[in-house]
């Protein structure tokens, strides 16, 4: 039996206990979440070991790619907060580290002087597209066994998933 079915069964042996002594344990629910977070923090490692190697942790790498999508490779740190899931502390943070290694650089918004500016540099720009061939090869390696109706369709549910996620938080006191 390999690890991750061992993993699994495990887990599911522990569900049964807690179901056992609590017969109303949404089992499939708790199973499911247990399985996403698994997953993720899984993905997450596996991402973080690629790029390691190039000095970039996993949140820099999210903020580069997402300058790098941008037409003229800029935006403001309040806008890429948003779009890579990270605190104004930890934007900050990374923009240090960034610019730090000139991948990126800072300045002042031309239009509002009170908004930085952030843009990907040609070495930046060089790096990713040096990187993202592999991540992308990992990527479609880790969903290779899904058809194409089957990504469809996951990409749909977690989009649900995630949707209920904030409906939950707004409505939680």
């Amino acid at each position: 039996m390999n690890n991750t079915a061992s993993l699994f069964d495990k887990l599911e042996a522990n569900l049964q206990g807690l179901r056992a002594r609590m017969p109303d344990l949404p089992l499939s629910e708790i199973l499911l979440s247990r399985l996403i977070l698994y997953a993720g923090r899984e993905m997450a490692a596996q991402y973080e070991h690629r790029i390691r190697p190039f000095g970039l942790a996993e949140a820099e790498f999210r903020v580069l790619t997402t300058l790098f999508s941008q037409p003229d490779g800029v935006a403001h740190p309040s806008e890429l907060c948003a779009r890579t899931s990270q605190s104004p502390a930890n934007m900050s943070r990374i923009s240090d580290a960034l610019v730090g290694r000139d991948l990126i650089t800072r300045v002042l918004s031309a239009q509002d002087r009170r908004r930085m500016v952030l843009r990907i540099t040609e070495q930046g720009e060089d790096l990713v597209r040096s990187l993202l061939p592999g991540m992308f090869e990992h990527t479609q390696g880790i969903f290779a066994d899904f058809s194409a109706e089957e990504l469809s369709q996951l990409i749909a549910q977690m989009k649900r998933l995630y949707s209920n996620l904030h409906k939950m938080e707004d409505t939680t006191p």
